[in-house]
Order: structure tokens, then C-alpha cells, then sequence
């Protein structure tokens, strides 16, 4: 029996067979104490990489709205008073409240719409940190270059048609010389003694273009009104008659677009009037450019070299008294835009969305001409 027992151990030696012997319990903790530890470091980066990635998609977005709206609002600047009148064209008195927003005038008489239309804190929106801050808007006019090749529209005399004692219709010269007029479109007719904006309610013929009050915009005036009700297309008796136009006379087509923040917080360009083939409620253009837009300001670098952000303000400093002149406007050289915009989702670190600051500084090239 011990022999047997011998031989059977020796063998077990001979083929190399050994008694296996386990992991221990705490050899065991240990080891998952450091694949947890491993694996909470990747994972820790992992959520790290994700959150960079998810800001910088965020940074992103924002700043390509912010950098669309800032180029458009540049291109408009550039484009100020193209082809305009240095001066600018006369409407009706407080059009700029009723149409831009801006503070009532102090005064009864009519408004100009200058090249660059400056208003300075009005407006309010939701992600603003406090109630008394507000946003600036601004308006630009220019000429349409590409409307009649290019040409006036040269205008011989005025007069109501059969029926409408308030409406004024204007013949051109020739022909078909309103034949590429359309209606809702925005003229500025000109003469040696004013300069008016107006808007085209109907074309009458090839070469007639009626303005009747009523317009979307209300900037037309009555032909057979008085005083500063009036409409200064009506025609000159004589040569100390006020109020009127000689009919020496030329019409230009214009653009004019604003740019605001909407209480939501959505910046829009608007575009007044030219909306050819649209209703008569559609001649006001809202288009979004941008969103989550916290603050939108802007500092105007004047001729003489002040620094303000009320061009029109006047000696007093102060928007809507007697002192005001809104053909300051024209003194612009230069527009820096500050925008603030926000991003739709909070950051997951600070619980709060992301704020983007971007300015940009363009010329007001355009407004350094005297001719119109």
C-alpha cells in the first residue's frame, strides 16, 4: 500500500502536476479597487471631453448668428447714403417714433430721414440682467442702384387725379417713364427746393405713379393738405410759394432697413416698403437674424471727432427736447456694434448659458459726399 502511495506521487511529480492555488480575498479587493479607480479617471475625462466639445459647439452657434448679423449691419453702414441725398428725405413729422421707435420730437415740424437714423437705449428684452438696461437701434437708407438701370426717373408736373383731391400723381417726361415702377416701391423725389420721401400706392399709367395717403408706411401726405400736413409734392404758383416742388424734379427708388432686439431677445432686420406683389400688411419685413440676444449698442464717431452714442441729441445731451437735431445723423463717420447673445442651452458646469461678446467698427463712408 505505501508503494502504491510512492508511485502515484512520484508520477504526479514526473508529469509535472502541481496542487492550484486561488487569488486571495483581498488580493481580489484590491484589484477592483484600482479597475474602478481606472475606469472613473477615463470616465471623468470622457465627460471632460464631452463638455469642451458640447461648449465649443455652443461658442460656435452663437458666434455665427452674432457674426451674420454684425455683417449685415456693416454691409448696411457701408451702403448708408449711397446715392441718397446729403440731407436726407423729408416725412411726416414724428415718423421716426412711429416707424423706428425713436423719442417724439419737441416740435411740429416733419421729420428727416437721414442716411443713418441713430436711437440709443429703447428697447427691453427677457435675458437682460436688469430692468433699466435697454437696446440701441439703428436705420440706414440708400439709393437702389439696380432699380430703372441705374437712371432717375425725370419727373414734368403733378396733379390730383379725377376723385382724389389727396392723392398726387406724378408724370414722368417720357412716355413709359414709369414703367419699371412698382407699387409699395420708395422714391425720394427731388428738386432744387426739397427732397421728399413718398411711397407708390398704384401706377396709374407707363407714366404716372400715384402717392395717396393711406400708404403701409404712412409717409405720404395729402396733395390739397396745409402747413406741415400738407404734401410738398404739390406744385409751386410762384416763386415765393413754400411747401411745394418746381417740378424740376427727379425720382429715385430707396431702401430703408432698421435693425432691433425684439423683447424675445431675436434681433431682426427691417425692411420698410419695396416688397413688390406683397399685401399692404406686409410692407414691414421682420427677418430674424439672430437669437438669445442679451444687448445690442452703438458708439458713433462724429466728423469733428466726438464720441457719442446720441448723434442728435444736442448741447443738452438729452433726446426728445428743443434742442434736438436729427440732421446731426449726417455728421456719422464711423459705427462700432457691440452684440451680446447668449446660447439656448446652460452650460453644464456653471449652470448658466454662455455669453459671447463680439464688436465690430465699420466706415460710414458714403456719408463723406456732398452730392445726393
Amino acid at each position: 500500500m505505501r508503494s502504491d502511495l510512492n508511485n502515484t506521487f512520484q508520477g504526479r511529480k514526473r508529469y509535472g502536476h502541481h496542487a492550484e492555488a486561488g487569488f486571495s480575498l483581498l488580493e481580489l479587493m484590491i484589484a477592483m479597487v484600482i479597475f474602478t479607480i481606472v475606469t472613473a479617471a477615463i470616465f471623468g475625462l470622457m465627460q471632460v471631453g464631452r463638455m469642451d466639445r458640447n461648449r465649443s459647439s455652443r461658442r460656435s452657434d452663437v458666434m455665427k448668428n452674432a457674426r451674420v448679423a454684425l455683417h449685415l449691419i456693416g454691409r448696411d453702414a457701408l451702403n448708408a447714403g449711397f446715392g441718397y441725398h446729403r440731407r436726407g428725405a423729408i416725412a411726416p413729422d414724428n415718423f421716426l417714433q412711429t416707424r423706428l421707435g425713436l423719442p417724439a420730437d419737441a416740435d411740429s415740424d416733419r421729420d428727416m430721414i437721414t442716411s443713418i437714423i441713430a436711437g440709443n437705449n429703447l428697447f427691453t428684452n427677457t435675458l437682460q440682467s436688469s430692468s433699466s438696461a435697454r437696446t440701441d437701434t439703428i436705420a440706414f437708407a440708400y439709393r437702389d442702384i439696380d432699380f430703372n438701370s441705374g437712371s432717375n426717373l425725370e419727373i414734368s408736373t403733378v396733379a390730383p387725379p379725377s376723385g382724389a383731391p389727396t392723392t398726387a400723381r406724378l408724370t414722368t417726361k417720357t412716355a413709359t417713364g414709369a414703367q419699371n415702377a412698382k407699387k409699395y416701391h420708395l422714391y425720394l423725389i427731388e428738386s432744387d427746393t426739397s427732397q421728399i420721401a413718398v411711397m407708390a400706392t398704384d401706377i396709374a399709367a407707363t407714366n404716372q405713379i400715384d402717392f395717396a395717403t393711406g400708404d403701409p408706411l404712412g409717409v405720404n401726405q395729402a396733395l390739397n393738405g396745409t402747413g406741415s400736413a400738407g404734401s410738398l409734392l404739390r406744385k409751386c404758383t410762384s416763386s415765393t410759394d413754400t411747401n411745394c416742388t418746381t417740378y424740376l424734379a427727379s425720382a429715385k427708388k430707396f431702401n430703408l432697413v432698421s435693425y432691433k432686439v425684439k423683447p424675445d431677445g431675436t434681433l431682426v432686420r427691417i425692411i420698410y416698403g419695396n416688397n413688390v406683389g406683397a399685401a399692404f400688411d406686409q410692407q414691414v419685413q421682420e427677418l430674424p437674424l439672430a437669437y438669445n440676444v442679451e444687448d445690442l449698442q452703438f458708439e458713433y464717431v462724429l466728423a469733428n471727432g466726438t464720441v457719442t452714442d446720441n448723434p442728435s441729441a444736442g448741447p443738452d445731451g438729452v433726446i426728445g427736447t428743443s434742442d434736438d437735431e436729427t440732421e446731426d445723423f449726417n455728421q456719422i463717420r464711423q459705427i462700432t456694434v457691440t452684440i451680446k447673445v447668449q446660447s439656448t442651452e446652460f452650460d453644464e458646469q456653471t449652470k448658466k448659458p454662455i455669453t459671447i461678446t463680439l464688436t465690430a467698427t465699420y466706415s460710414a463712408r458714403n456719408l463723406e459726399y456732398d452730392a445726393g
